[in-house]
Formats: C-alpha cells, structure tokens, sequence
C-alpha cells in the first residue's frame, strides 16, 4: 500500500514577498550558527508494543492528517506572537515542508477547530527525502522517525505536544513499524519533558560537529548501552 501523499504547496509558493522573507530569515540563522558549533541531542524512542495511555491535553484536540492550509495556519510567519526564534523555527519547517517532507499530521484544537500543533513523521521508504539532511539517521525498516515538531505560540503550556505526538507516533503501525524515534537537544528540557509524557525515553545519542555555519557537518548516532543510567533519567 503507498502511504504517501502529495507535496502540500504552501501559501509561500504563490507569494514571492513571503518566500523571499522565509530566505533572509534562513540566511540569517545560518550566519548566527557562526564558524564552528558541536551539539548533542537525545535520541529517544517508544517500543509500540508495550502498553501506553496518551496523555490529555488541557483542550479537547484532533489528530488528523495535515492540508496545506493546516501548514499555513500553524507556520505562521506572520504571527504577532511570534519570537524572533519562532520565526526561525517557522522558516525552517516551511523550507522542510516545500523540499517535499510528506506525512505530516496536525492537532486540532476542536473547539473551534483551529490547527495548532503539527509534526512528520517517516520511515525507511522515505530515505530518499531523509539523506538531504546529514543530521537525521538512516531508518531500520521497523523504525519510525518524528520530526519538526512545532506548537502555534497562544497554544503553549496546554499540554498539546504530549497528546499530540503520543497518538501521531500510534499512527506509525500503520506504516509497519514497531519503534518511534525522536530528537530533542539535550538542554532543552521542556521538550524532553512533552517526550518523556508521549512514552518516549533516552535510546542514543546524537553527536553533530559543524562548520562553515552548519554547511559542513560531522554527525554520528550512537545507541547508548543497555545499562546506561542515561536510558532511565526522569526529564
């Protein structure tokens, strides 16, 4: 069965003002990565085996599979909540969306149904798209990744990320995988939190060394040992 879709074309295909201002903040971020930067992000993953109950968020939410228009609304630029770091954030995921990332799922904020959370999510037959990005591994063909998460500003602190992407990784059997992997930078603890609530603990880690504003990367995955008190923190 193919569990594809089609690219989602984005409002920012048709705009070239907005296009043009995705780039400069692109062009921005990468110059703030400076000359040289090394990283390291958690690896965690969910065994889909083992029994789980998703979390509640603090507003009633449906998880479906996101329209280009549900991208637009999320990843708003223009947004007047937005940080200057959201608005990087944004850039970056609409960039990720245009390139051709496919299987994106939202959250719905079903009282008014009003989209506010969406993320991707892969497997192994999407390794053609993934070897784009050095910073993402290579699939095993019963692993699922979770990528670029991203939360609209005014729905923050509800609880959303947990729910959200505890039934979005459920969605991962149905594209025949057993495992969900996801990475979050280890010092950013609020996100290793959300995971730890979605059934997701520490698997391996993530080493990336960059150069030249991130254009030049040396990234290595290493699974952490069965034994590593690591596998076991509590976020």
């Amino acid at each position: 069965m193919n569990t594809k879709v089609e690219r989602l074309p984005l409002a920012s295909e048709a705009r070239p003002a907005l296009r043009l201002e995705q780039l400069r903040i692109r062009i921005a971020a990468r110059l703030q990565m400076g000359l040289y930067g090394k990283f390291t992000r958690y690896g965690l993953c969910r065994d889909l085996s083992m029994p789980f109950e998703a979390p509640h968020a603090k507003i009633p939410l449906e998880v479906r599979r996101a329209s280009a228009s549900d991208l637009d609304a999320v990843l708003d630029l223009n947004d007047p909540a937005n940080s200057a770091q959201d608005r990087i954030e944004i850039a970056w995921r609409r960039a990720f969306a245009e390139k051709g990332a496919q299987r994106c799922y939202v959250a719905v904020d079903l009282r008014d149904n009003t989209p506010c959370y969406v993320h991707w999510l892969f497997n192994a037959a999407d390794t053609p798209f993934l070897q784009q990005f050095p910073n993402l591994p290579r699939l095993a063909p019963h692993e699922a990744l979770l990528e670029d998460c991203y939360t609209s500003v005014k729905y923050r602190g509800l609880g959303i990320m947990a729910e959200a992407m505890a039934r979005i990784a459920e969605r991962a059997a149905d594209i025949g995988c057993s495992h969900v992997i996801t990475f979050v930078d280890q010092q950013n603890i609020a996100s290793l939190k959300g995971c730890q609530r979605a059934g997701f603990d520490p698997h391996l880690l993530h080493h990336r060394t960059q150069l030249a504003f991130g254009l030049v990367q040396k990234n290595s995955f290493v699974p952490l040992a069965a034994n590593d008190p690591r596998r076991t923190l509590k976020f």
